[in-house]
């Protein structure tokens, strides 16, 4: 049997960034950080998903690009725009496959 995290490395071609990130209501939880993709399979017993445009969506986009320059001050090219910004720009979190809405 394949495991999951096989099967994304493939998928995603690479290995992901480890990261513990801060979700409001939960401590620091660890994250395997794709291009696109970021997941936690299990954190107390709960499965964390998050989905966002992958890098090369947003180099070619100047809306995307623009958008998180603006959310990230330090930023001044599109050059220099990571997978984490656009992770902490543009993320839709699902818990136990259901989509967290934040007000």
């Amino acid at each position: 049997m394949v495991r999951e995290e096989e099967v994304l490395k493939k998928f995603y071609k690479g290995d992901p960034i480890k990261l513990q990130l801060n979700i409001v209501g939960y401590d620091l939880i660890p994250f395997d950080i794709y291009d696109g993709y970021a997941t936690c399979q299990d954190f107390n017993g709960k499965r964390f998903d998050m989905t966002y445009p992958q890098l090369k969506i947003v180099k070619e986009s100047k809306e995307l690009a623009d958008e998180i320059m603006a959310k990230c001050p330090k930023i001044t090219r599109k050059e220099e725009i990571t997978i984490i910004n656009i992770l902490m720009t543009y993320n839709t979190l699902y818990v136990d496959g259901v989509e967290v809405i934040v007000d």
